[in-house]
């Protein structure tokens, strides 16, 4: 049955909002609002929480159907269609920001005399084997990669939270600096764009606790998020932790799993678990701009459209290393898309669907 259950609905979201954007988190928040930066993370958590309870209302509603299918019941051919288009040119962008942060990423750190190009290239076909086989492909996946990714990223976390020093996140509240935490919450928003992906989750019908389960999903998200940053500015220092570009992995590099001969060096535990992660999340990005595509162009392959899109992720990708500024252009355009996407769409559906029940 192509549809969902609770459980991988858990680990879609999970590692859909974690799998770039926690390597660069702890910085963005030790910058943007200092010891406080728990504060802005629970709040945006909570507020994400109540945004994917309105998705999930929504294919709850509508049990076995996608956003596309039921969009078009409840504002028309014409409605589901500008509704479409936005979701693949969103998505088409999301893969675009999240490839070249990729390979960013691994050439910075890792493979430091392979070319950009090379990192998207061999990821597209990952990406799209994953999206031609489909939401209920993937959800399995993501169920059982989900809970080697926790586990891992748990025994990495516990042990910086043991070898950390606790001053550099000392005190956790500091009255005066409660307003430039409120200020920093804008930031936080792109660490919790993701749950939109549900859009194309099909779910079954009943799943009661399916809305319950995905806030407590969010707060579960932002806990993580929060013990991220904390726990690399413990092995890193607030002040020093802003100079590195992706702070999460110098912070790896600090610890020591003296019991564990062969885990000395953390930062490749992360290069091999983390980067599934990685893979997982774009993927299932991915799998979103490929369903909206095929709902749109009923009369073409699945597979030439999986095909087609790697082809612009690419190249697009190209380009954006070409441009200056190119990914904090690119990170404002989500941000704002985003909102759309997660939050004022569905909730105009779903106020449309209750409108439609009374009458």
């Amino acid at each position: 049955m192509n549809t969902i259950t609770n459980r991988q609905m858990v680990f879609i979201l999970f590692l859909t909002l974690t799998s770039i954007t926690i390597v660069t988190i702890p910085k963005d928040m030790a910058e943007a609002a200092g010891v406080g930066n728990w504060i802005p993370l629970m709040l945006m958590a909570v507020l994400f929480g109540v945004l994917v309870t309105v998705i999930v209302r929504l294919q709850k509603a509508f049990p076995g159907k996608a956003l596309y299918d039921y969009s078009r019941e409840l504002v028309g051919k014409a409605g589901c269609y500008v509704i479409s288009m936005f979701y693949v040119l969103y998505f088409l962008t999301v893969n675009v920001y999240l490839a070249n942060s990729m390979a960013g990423m691994l050439k910075a750190n890792f493979l430091f005399e392979t070319p950009h190009w090379a990192f998207i290239a061999v990821g597209i076909p990952v990406f799209g084997y994953l999206a031609y086989h489909g939401p209920a492909t993937v959800a399995r996946i993501f169920e059982l990669y989900g809970v080697i990714f926790l586990i891992g990223m748990l025994v990495v976390h516990v042990n910086m939270l043991i070898q950390g020093d606790l001053v550099n996140i000392r005190p956790l509240v500091v009255p005066s600096e409660i307003g430039r935490a409120l200020g920093a919450m804008d930031k936080t928003i792109i660490a919790f764009l993701g749950i939109e992906v549900l859009t194309v989750m099909p779910f079954a019908k009943g799943r009661k606790k399916a809305p319950r389960v995905a806030f407590l999903t969010l707060i579960a998200v932002g806990m993580i998020y929060v013990m991220v940053v904390e726990t690399s500015i413990m092995m890193v220092g607030l002040h020093e932790i802003k100079y590195y570009e992706y702070p999460l992995l110098a912070a790896i590099r600090q610890v020591e799993l003296e019991n564990i001969e062969f885990l000395r060096r953390v930062d490749i535990l992360y290069l091999t678990i983390g980067l599934m992660g990685i893979f997982a999340g774009i993927s299932v990005v991915y799998l979103a701009l490929v369903e909206y595509a095929v709902k749109l162009l009923p009369r073409a392959s699945r597979l030439a459209i999986v095909i087609a899109a790697g082809i612009l992720v690419f190249i697009l990708g190209l380009l954006g290393f070409g441009i200056p500024d190119f990914d904090e252009m690119i990170v404002n355009v989500i941000t704002y898309s985003g909102l759309a996407a997660a939050g004022l769409i569905p909730i105009i559906l779903l106020i449309v669907a209750k409108g439609k029940k009374r009458a």
